[in-house]
């Protein structure tokens, strides 16, 4: 009978073999798989080192420009209106660099964007950050830039004013948007700073019929013609009512806020210019056409150009980040514009505007601005609620509202060469456009900060690829 010795001998050889693979492969890849894991935890960690690098690259680019540091040897000038920095430092035993490029946008604003590498051989750990950021500058230096300065009494027109409504008449106040969310109502939320002026010296300067004004009415010199019903116990409800904030009585006309002193300056709008926007460009038809528009982005101020715009009661404008729309030619805005928080939109025409557009209540009327670029009609009809300011000191400007119960209200303030209000509309002028100040003097002295404050108006984190490429 023969051995099976040898035979078995060979196949415990074979197994102790295949047993052995199997242990280096196990132990291979678990190897390999806690190096992975390793290096996994390696780049988590520094990932969050080079955020923090980031981070404090978006701090020193807003210290550079609050001290003025923008063009010396750590911030030198790359480019128009264009700084950058680097700096080396480790982070451990990695090697790191962090770039931050500031590119000023106009208005006050910079693009501060901070790009951090950690260096970990082919693969380095990156992070991004981008802020946008304005510098806060005192009313003063407001004043000193077109058109601004005006929006600090509430109606100002270059020749004249006309308050025509029929009985029960309008209602002129001012209000905080801060306050409420930026709702109005009246004798509750309001106040008496609103200022009906023109610097105009002619006859009929400011006409006033069947208006109630909260504030004071002012010209250069102009007649300002009124009659009040007061004395007449069947008129009680009709014509005018001026009372000022530290009038004793409740109805009437104070003298005292009645004045012909008025000599502030109206300049022409200065437009603003599409230097750092992304710019976009839309036809006719595009307006027409689409119903649902969304503009802009929260990180790039977007430019539209147009020749002309035309939208349906049924379109809704949804603007995000600082949008500008240049019309060549004329508006013709309706349905709803929803402006989002933060957000900011200026349209600006050629020829003659007109807005129909049901709603445009975002919280501050300094979100939204129509500027008329020339000699030309801005007509505001048929709206329930306007938030915005009308720079148009050229213009026959002519605001109406839909009439009946409740009536229009406009939220903001409005600069003109003619205005006449009328039908039921409700004028809330927003403190916060100049602090309430009905002094022509300049000094509103409403507590801002100086200019090397800034405001940070947006804040994200990008991808990299996309940073300082």
């Amino acid at each position: 009978m023969k051995s099976n010795l040898p035979s078995r001998r060979g196949s415990v050889i074979l197994l102790a073999m295949i047993f052995s693979a199997v242990a280096i492969l196990s132990i291979t890849f678990l190897s390999r798989s806690l190096i992975s894991q390793h290096q996994t935890t390696v780049r988590y960690g520094l990932g969050y080192s080079a955020f923090h690098l980031a981070e404090s690259g978006i701090e020193l680019g807003m210290h550079a420009i609050a001290n003025e540091g923008l063009g010396s040897g750590s911030w030198p000038k790359t480019a128009d209106l264009t700084w950058e920095y680097q700096d080396t430092s480790p982070v451990g035993q990695y090697g790191s660099t962090t770039k931050v490029r500031i590119v000023e946008q106009g208005g006050g604003e910079y693009l501060i964007t901070s790009l951090a590498s950690i260096d970990l051989g082919k693969n380095p750990v990156e992070r991004a950050v981008e802020t946008r950021v304005k510098q806060a500058v005192t009313q003063e230096q407001a004043d000193e830039n077109t058109g601004s300065g005006v929006f600090a009494y509430g109606m100002v027109a270059r020749d004249s004013i006309k308050l025509n409504h029929n009985n029960p008449g309008m209602k002129i106040s001012s209000y905080d948007s801060n306050v409420n969310n930026g709702v109005p109502i009246w004798g509750v939320n309001t106040g008496r700073y609103v200022t009906v002026a023109t610097p105009s010296a002619n006859y009929g300067a400011i006409q006033v019929n069947n208006a109630v004004v909260h504030g004071s009415i002012r010209t250069g010199g102009g007649n300002i013609t009124y009659s009040s019903g007061f004395n007449n116990p069947n008129q009680q409800a009709q014509n005018a009512t001026i009372i000022g904030p530290d009038s004793s009585q409740t109805s009437g006309v104070d003298s005292n806020y009645i004045s012909k002193d008025f000599d502030g300056e109206i300049p022409n709008p200065e437009l603003p210019t599409d230097g750092g926007y992304l710019k976009l460009s839309f036809d006719q038809n595009y307006w027409q056409n689409t119903k649902d528009i969304t503009l802009g982005n929260s990180l790039t101020p977007t430019w539209v150009n147009t020749e002309r715009i035309s939208t349906n009661q049924n379109a809704t404008l949804t603007i995000v980040g600082d949008v500008v729309i240049d019309a060549q030619r004329n508006l013709n805005l309706g349905g709803s514009i929803d402006i989002k928080p933060g957000a900011s939109l200026t349209i600006m025409a050629g020829e003659n505007m007109h807005v129909n557009a049901n709603y445009i209540d975002q919280q501050f009327p300094s979100q939204f601005q129509l500027i008329a670029k020339n000699s030309q009609d801005v007509v505001l009809n048929n709206f329930d609620v306007f938030t915005g300011v009308v720079n148009a000191p050229n213009s026959n400007v002519r605001l109406a509202g839909v009439g009946g119960t409740p009536k229009a209200q406009f939220r903001g303030a409005v600069v003109a060469k003619y205005i006449e209000v009328t039908n039921g509309v409700e004028f809330y002028y927003d403190v916060n456009l100049g602090d309430g100040a009905t002094d022509d003097s300049g000094d509103y002295s409403d507590g801002q900060e100086e200019v090397g404050e800034l405001e940070l108006i947006s804040w994200a984190e990008i991808s990299p690829s996309k940073a300082l490429k």
